[in-house]
């Protein structure tokens, strides 16, 4: 009984063991940005993975609402535009957007401390480094 209650406590460990996490590290996938309606990522958050070099319009629910706009920690970078995609006719010489924002940028955490705090409607993202960051 000794011998049968043993085998079967190895059998268990040696199940759990392989169905661990897989030793080969998956790689994220570029384009992911955490939306926020506070700053440093407080109030109302999504997080979720965009098409690069594609127009994307935010929420509803975060729609001039985004105070945190911080793009993942791989290559890219992203212009947040106050317009929806294809909306509205700009003006402006910096073409209605803050601009460049990476991992890097310093002030990805609270648009606020630019003038920027809830005017996002749309953002478009490339992959590769940032232009210039702001």
């Amino acid at each position: 009984m000794k011998n049968a209650m043993t085998a079967v406590i190895v059998l268990v460990l040696a199940s759990a063991c392989m169905s661990g996490a897989n030793p080969i590290a998956q790689k994220r996938a570029v384009g992911g940005v955490l939306m926020c309606t506070g700053a440093n990522s407080t109030g109302q958050c999504n997080h979720a993975v965009h098409p690069m070099d594609k127009c994307v319009n935010v929420t509803t629910a975060l729609y001039h609402k985004v105070v945190t706009f911080a793009p993942d920690g791989e290559e890219f970078y992203c212009y947040p535009y106050e317009n929806l995609c294809g909306v509205g006719i700009c003006t402006s010489p910096e073409g209605c957007t803050l601009g460049a924002i990476s991992y890097e940028s310093p002030f990805k955490d609270n648009l606020t401390a630019v003038g920027w705090g809830q005017s996002v409607g749309s953002f478009e993202c490339y992959q590769g480094t940032a232009p210039s960051t702001p």
